[in-house]
């Protein structure tokens, strides 16, 4: 089995496709989009990618990819605590540091950090928090790199700092997904949906309405613009299953009232904080 996930080796996605994987094999790519495309190519059997982040929110390139680019099914959700660390190639002091680099999403995670104890660091983005550390672990100036600590050893780097982010109670919310639809049988926690309505009128009032007849629990409801049709809008829902057969009617009822309807996964939560 291939497990891919958002790389270079040392993310937050490889430590959270680690705890799928076991001892399979695990595959970095640049992108999720490569990730994603790999289980829909069959180049890979799973792919591990953050779905939101409780202090960031939805990472809409995965939300996205799922909804308009590719007919995969989610197949279980990991709640991963994120713990942020200030990485260098050197012990320096933090006066010293000139630039700071990191994903967007590490950066804004350490925002109070970075504005209280790096005001005169440039800030800098890049496609991950391991590239970060490949960066800092090749450059001779005083720059730093914030990610997991889980890397810093794979790039030889020091650690000037620990749990640096903005929230103690920060996590990310991993989807580990799939080509085909799981075939085995059993109850799951939780149901993955993306729709649109009419730009009309209460439509969307309307298919809420049906979730709340059949007393189903909306967790997360989000709008995504709709590729090439200005402002319209695909909607992004997670609904709990607490009873398996309200649920299959309300989705029924849903799916004929929509005018695109998508199953994106009915999967169980596995929850590390």
């Amino acid at each position: 089995m291939k497990y891919g996930f958002l790389g270079p080796l040392g993310t937050f996605s490889h430590s959270a496709a680690a705890y799928f994987a076991g001892s399979e094999q695990l595959v970095p790519y640049p992108s999720i989009y490569k990730a994603l495309s790999a289980v829909n190519d069959g180049e890979a059997d799973f792919a591990v990618v953050p779905v939101e982040n409780s202090t960031e929110g939805s990472v809409n390139a995965t939300i996205d990819a799922l909804i308009f680019d590719f007919s995969l099914f989610i197949d279980a959700q990991l709640n991963m605590p994120i713990e942020e660390g200030l990485f260098a190639k050197t012990k320096l002091e933090l006066s010293e540091i000139k630039k700071v680099l990191s994903h967007p999403q590490a950066l804004a995670q350490c925002a109070v950090f970075i504005r209280e104890n790096l005001p005169e660091a440039e800030v800098i983005s890049v496609a991950s928090t391991s590239e970060a550390m490949r960066v800092v672990a090749n450059s001779d100036e005083p720059i730093a790199a914030i990610g997991n600590k889980f890397s810093a050893p794979l790039y030889g780097l020091e650690t000037l700092r620990e749990r640096i982010q903005d929230s103690n109670k920060n996590f990310t919310r991993f989807a580990l997904v799939r080509k085909d639809a799981p075939k085995e049988a059993g109850e799951r926690t939780k149901t993955t949906v993306s729709f649109s309505v009419s730009n009309e009128p209460g439509c969307l009032f309307k298919i809420l309405s049906i979730f709340s007849i059949y007393d189903v629990n909306m967790t997360k409801l989000i709008s995504r613009p709709m590729r090439d049709k200005p402002e319209e809008y695909v909607f992004f829902v997670d609904l709990e299953n607490d009873d398996l057969k309200d649920i299959a009617d309300a989705l029924t009822m849903v799916k004929r009232k929509t005018s695109f309807y998508k199953l994106l996964g009915s999967y169980n939560i596995y929850d590390l904080r």
